[in-house]
């Protein structure tokens, strides 16, 4: 694939519907981990709680 689908795809499908349907039910989530798996305090943390 070349970079601009990858692109054009993030935009027109990725972005829209994470915006849509991820972001909102974040206010549902009893804890949400910024930086996703990336946050090794938050994940240790998580684990041990």
């Amino acid at each position: 694939r070349s970079m601009e689908s990858v692109i054009e795809q993030y935009l027109n499908v990725v972005k829209p519907m994470f915006l849509q349907f991820v972001e909102p039910s974040k206010r549902y989530a009893d804890i949400v981990i910024p930086q996703g798996g990336l946050n090794d305090v938050a994940i240790v943390y998580k684990i041990k709680t």
